[in-house]
């Protein structure tokens, strides 16, 4: 399942720029991004339900529509696939933030942030005692694990603890099906970045950007021009950081997980027990609960569930008890009978299946560590 609150705000910066474009004459520019707008639409459709779910669909297909109406010359076509989409993608990237999300917001995973914190939060805090002990620095990190376990959150608390501007964007941002396009993407990315004092780029779906060679020689291009780029930016900026994501590590590129680029991979599994019940009662804070609710019945239950399955199971339980509180105009309590009718028609989004390909891939990966050792 994909973040709803990146799809969210991709969906909001395509329309955005949409309408810009519409307003300054730039037609062929405009339907792109709407274009884009409706086709991120769709994906945040495919993860809502019910009502919500049509209204999505319908919004996107209307979205599309518009798009399709746009009147574009030649002339303006030429012109936006030119030079004006290049400086479009630089102003995308110019709008990276510093997020305000901490460690201690990420449930659990107390193994994970500590070799987090020794291979990208410290180097960056402690650069006199790392040059002290020799200690080695630079190259990426791969977060790698099934959807919805928060390696986008992880990422982003990374940027927060070392107060580093935050460029976040998926493989899809940069592909592109115009010859070039895609190393043009690449470039201007790493430029802009590299502007910074301190900075995290951090590449969701990396599969998509960084496939293995020698299938199509686009993709070729685009996963030698990346390479390029990460192997000249850690001498010229060394607080320029490297983050990566995906839900298919088995489909990269084995030349991007080679010592000094993402050399380090670390596995963000499902959530155990504890870190369950700290989404849980994170979702549920300030909510009016029965007195015998009880937390460990929920916990119990959702052993499978990814952070993103148990947020979207929180809030379908709260479903019923609103629509009471609406037509009574009383507050009406959550109960575990409101999650015990949610989960019987709410299975989590990871199979075992699945799930046993990430955790004998991770396998994989601790054993040629050992040998390594």
């Amino acid at each position: 399942m994909e973040d709803l609150e990146l799809l969210n705000n991709t969906f909001e910066l395509y329309m955005k720029k949409g309408k810009e474009a519409k307003e300054k004459g730039k037609y062929a520019l405009a339907k792109r991004n709407f274009l884009l707008a409706g086709e991120t639409m769709m994906k945040i459709a495919k993860i809502s339900q019910g009502k919500l779910k049509e209204a999505r669909l319908d919004r996107a297909r209307r979205i599309v529509e518009l798009s399709e109406r746009m009147e574009t010359s030649t002339q303006e076509k030429k012109k936006n696939e030119g030079q004006c989409e290049e400086d479009d993608d630089v102003k995308k990237w110019q709008q990276a933030e510093i997020p305000n999300i901490h460690f201690d917001d990420v449930a659990g995973l107390d193994d994970v942030k500590k070799a987090i914190k020794i291979r990208m939060i410290n180097p960056v805090l402690y650069p006199d005692k790392y040059k002290l002990y020799n200690k080695k620095t630079g190259g990426g990190v791969l977060l790698y694990g099934p959807p919805g376990t928060g390696k986008t959150m992880i990422a982003k608390a990374i940027a927060c603890e070392v107060g580093a501007k935050f460029y976040a964007v998926k493989g899809s941002d940069i592909v592109s099906k115009w010859v070039g396009e895609s190393e043009k993407n690449i470039n201007s990315l790493f430029a802009e970045a590299n502007k910074q004092d301190r900075a995290i780029i951090f590449i969701d779906e990396m599969d998509s950007l960084l496939g293995k060679r020698g299938v199509d020689t686009h993709n070729d291009k685009r996963v030698n021009e990346f390479l390029q780029q990460m192997d000249g930016f850690a001498g010229r900026n060394p607080n320029l950081l490297l983050l990566g994501a995906t839900n298919r590590p088995w489909d990269i590129d084995s030349a991007a997980t080679r010592s000094g680029r993402f050399s380090q991979k670390i596995y963000i599994p499902l959530p155990d027990a504890k870190a369950r019940k700290f989404m849980i009662e994170k979702n549920m804070k300030n909510v009016p609960v029965a007195k015998d609710f009880d937390v460990d019945k929920i916990v119990d239950a959702t052993e499978m569930y990814s952070g993103a399955d148990l947020d979207e199971l929180c809030d379908r339980a709260k479903d019923e008890p609103l629509l009471k509180a609406i037509e009574t105009d009383k507050i009406v309590e959550v109960t575990n009978k409101d999650f015990d009718n949610v989960l019987k028609v709410f299975p989590p989004s990871v199979t075992l299946k699945e799930l046993k390909q990430f955790e004998d891939y991770n396998k994989d990966v601790e054993s040629l560590l050992k040998k390594k050792k």
